[in-house]
């Protein structure tokens, strides 16, 4: 699942991210691309304009994501452009984990 410039709108964000979390399948991954990373100064400005924006850092939507549940995150930041990328993967089932392929003993 992807947002690409679009999590600064979500409502309550960990309660948005617990429903990404449902939605996935064990093991699934969901992406967030972000062109302002909370760290520009010069970002604020949209605050004013757009009306409800958000502007979260990666430290703030990590700490989201894992309230929400997932088991890993990967933070990747452009410090230069003020770009944002994050992966959070949803744990894969122990069930699942153990399962043997069909067919195959």
């Amino acid at each position: 699942m992807t947002a690409f410039e679009t999590v600064y709108f979500w409502p309550g964000p960990t309660e948005s991210f617990r429903e990404v979390y449902r939605t996935l399948r064990p093991g699934g991954i969901f992406l967030i691309v972000n062109e302002s990373d909370g760290e520009d100064p010069h970002a604020s400005k949209w605050l004013s304009v757009i009306d409800g924006m958000r502007i979260f850092d990666g430290d703030q939507l990590a700490r989201f994501l894992t309230e929400a549940g997932f088991s890993e995150i990967i933070i990747n930041r452009n410090a230069k452009k003020h770009w944002l990328c994050v992966l959070a993967m949803r744990e894969n089932s122990s069930l699942l984990e153990n399962e043997e392929p069909s067919g195959i003993s």
